[in-house]
C-alpha cells in the first residue's frame, strides 16, 4: 500500500474533485508470443481499474482484435465501467499515407470489430470514439470519421496538436466544419516544454517511470479546482508491466486519495457539450431521462458514470456486478470469430 505521505503535493484533498479520463491504447508486441503478452498487459491495467471501482475507454486496433485479446474485450465490453473504442489497422499505422477509399475501408472494418466484441443477449456496442496510432491523421480521416458517424476523436494533444483557434483548449471542442469532437490528451511542461501525457512518449524520451509518475502527479495538483480535465494516454505494452506498471497503481492511487473522479472519453465529450462539469450532477441528469443511459439510442451513448466511490451498475443493460476480474483461464465466453459474428 502506498503511504500519503510520500506522494508529492499530499496536501488535503479539494471540495471540487479533478475529472480524469484514462484511454488505454491495447497494442501488440513484437515479441515471440505477441498475443499472449498483449493478453496479459490488458488484464494487468483493466484489473488495476476493476480493483479500485473506476472507469476508462478502451481503444483496439485491428491486429489486437484478431488475437484472442478479443475475449478479454469482450468481457471487458459487458461492464459498464469500460467504453470500448477503435483505432485503425496496426498498432504501427500512419493512416495519413492512405487515401480517403482505403481509409474508409480500413476504419469500416474496425468499427465491426469492436462492434462485434459482445454477448448476444446481453450487450451491445456502439463505438462513439477513433484514435490514431501516433497522432497521426489528415483531413481524409476526419470526412471518414463523419461518415461512419464516429462522434470524437482522440488524435489531438492540448497545445500541440490541435485545431486552427483551439490551442488553449483543454476540453473537447467541435471540429470545424465537421460533426465530430476533437479530444485533446493532456500535456505536462517539463523544462520549459510541453510533453503529452502518454506513456509511450515518456518512455520514448528516456524518461523512467518515477518520472512518469511525477508528472502525473504533479499534473492532477495543478489542475485541482480549475476547470480542466486530466486526460492520460496509456499503452498496454509500456503501463502493462513492470515500473510502468507500478507509477500507474501509485496514481490511481493519489487520484483516489484526492478524490477524483474518472469518467469515459464519451462522457468527458458530453460534458464539455453540455457545460456540465461534475460527474455526479451529468450522471443523474442522463439517469433521470426516459431512457437507459446505456441502452439509449439517442446521438451520444451515455454509461452511468463510475467515479472512485461508485459502485453501481446499470441493472437494465448488465448482469456483471462490475467488480468481477478477468483472467486468461476463463473460457466459458466465446470468442467472436469475425466481424459481424458475435458469441451467443
Amino acid at each position: 500500500m502506498i503511504l500519503v505521505a510520500m506522494m508529492p503535493g499530499a496536501s488535503q484533498p479539494s471540495d471540487e474533485p479533478a475529472i480524469i479520463n484514462l484511454m488505454i491504447d491495447a497494442q501488440n508486441f513484437s515479441s515471440e508470443n505477441p498475443a499472449f503478452n498483449a493478453e496479459i498487459s490488458l488484464e494487468s491495467i483493466s484489473n488495476l481499474i476493476l480493483d479500485r471501482n473506476l472507469t476508462a475507454t478502451i481503444f483496439s486496433a485491428q491486429d489486437i482484435l484478431k488475437t484472442d485479446v478479443n475475449l478479454d474485450l469482450t468481457r471487458l465490453g459487458l461492464n459498464p465501467r469500460f467504453e470500448l473504442a477503435m483505432s485503425g489497422n496496426n498498432s504501427n499505422e500512419k493512416i495519413s499515407s492512405l487515401s480517403y477509399a482505403d481509409q474508409r475501408a480500413s476504419l469500416e472494418i474496425s468499427k465491426r470489430w469492436v462492434e462485434a466484441a459482445k454477448i448476444c443477449g446481453q450487450n451491445a456496442i456502439t463505438v462513439n470514439g477513433f484514435m490514431p496510432q501516433s497522432f497521426n491523421q489528415n483531413q481524409n480521416t476526419y470526412k471518414v470519421l463523419d461518415d461512419l458517424g464516429i462522434q470524437y476523436d482522440a488524435g489531438f494533444q492540448a497545445g500541440l496538436i490541435y485545431e486552427h483557434g483551439n490551442e488553449s483548449d483543454v476540453w473537447p471542442y467541435r471540429v470545424s466544419g465537421h460533426k465530430f469532437y476533437a479530444v485533446p490528451v493532456s500535456t505536462y511542461t517539463m523544462n520549459d516544454k510541453k510533453v503529452v501525457l502518454r506513456d509511450s512518449k515518456f518512455q520514448d524520451s528516456g524518461l523512467d517511470a518515477a518520472q512518469w509518475y511525477e508528472a502525473l502527479a504533479t499534473k492532477l495538483d495543478q489542475i485541482q479546482g480549475k476547470d480542466e480535465p486530466m486526460v492520460i494516454s496509456l499503452t498496454t505494452s509500456v503501463s502493462g508491466s513492470g515500473d510502468y506498471r507500478d507509477a500507474f497503481e501509485k496514481f490511481l492511487d493519489y487520484a483516489i486519495y484526492k478524490n477524483a473522479s474518472f469518467v469515459t472519453t464519451t462522457q468527458l465529450v458530453e460534458m464539455a457539450r453540455t457545460g456540465v462539469r461534475d460527474a455526479s450532477a451529468l450522471a443523474s441528469a442522463i439517469n433521470n431521462s426516459a431512457e437507459c443511459p446505456t441502452c439509449s439510442q439517442s446521438n451520444v451513448k451515455m454509461e452511468a458514470t463510475v467515479t472512485n466511490t461508485s459502485e453501481e451498475v446499470c441493472t437494465t443493460c448488465s448482469q456483471n456486478n462490475g467488480n468481477a476480474k478477468i483472467t486468461t483461464s476463463e473460457s466459458n465466453i466465446e470468442r467472436a470469430a469475425a466481424p459481424g459474428t458475435t458469441p451467443s
